[in-house]
């Protein structure tokens, strides 16, 4: 019989685990904001919510992501990588600058089934979309088929496929209608913001996420 692999060895002190636990904080922060901003824009099925305040959660939001993505890109001065060797293989000198999460690979430490390697694994790696985005998109696109005349993606379940052509005509249409409406709102404020003093109503004190104290 086939031996049976043994654990991966692991050492976790190889790992930026200060930096890794701050944008792991920083992404929980990101889920609740879009959750927060998510509730506001459907607290009520025939209404909207005030605008700054919607303005508010969004301008967090902003700041909360651009803040991750720095997060990402900073780099520290380094000349080794994590398993002790020098970067890209070659003396480098000690003024060179990397990112600690330029050499992290994931990787499970003990087999995993097909459903473990579709539903958790594979995820994480960016290949495919998470479960939860999946399904949002697919609900999407069959609510936008419902109100479609060739009837897209409802037509092809229901056995009566459209013609490629005719979908892809119909979506372009949409395309140009919501473009036409996106600009003519645009000019709408462009008309009304030297009519009106708008800017004390809209504005908003963001304040910085709370960071975990850490030293790179």
């Amino acid at each position: 019989s086939a031996p049976v692999p043994s654990e991966l060895p692991f050492d976790p002190s190889s790992l930026p685990v200060a930096q890794l636990e701050s944008l792991r904080f920083k992404a929980n922060q990101i889920i609740e904001s879009i959750k927060a901003l998510q509730l506001t824009i459907d607290f009520h099925p025939a209404a909207i919510s005030s605008w700054p305040d919607i303005l508010n959660k969004y301008n967090l939001l902003l700041s909360q992501t651009h803040n991750f993505s720095s997060s990402l890109t900073t780099t520290f001065p380094s000349n080794a990588n994590t398993n002790g060797a020098t970067v890209n293989g070659a003396g480098a000198s000690p003024s060179s600058k990397s990112s600690p999460f330029e050499k992290i690979a994931l990787h499970p430490r003990l087999s995993v089934t097909d459903i473990q390697l579709d539903t958790e694994i594979i995820p994480l790696l960016r290949n495919q979309q998470t479960t939860d985005v999946l399904n949002l998109e697919n609900e999407t696109v069959r609510r936008l088929s419902e109100h479609m005349v060739t009837r897209g993606l409802v037509g092809v379940l229901n056995g009566v496929p459209p013609e490629y052509e005719d979908v892809l005509q119909e979506c372009e249409q949409i395309r140009a209608d919501h473009d036409r409406r996106a600009d003519r709102a645009v000019r709408a404020v462009l008309l009304l913001r030297d009519k009106f003093e708008w800017k004390p109503r809209v504005a908003v004190e963001l304040e910085e996420p709370e960071e975990l104290s850490w030293d790179p």
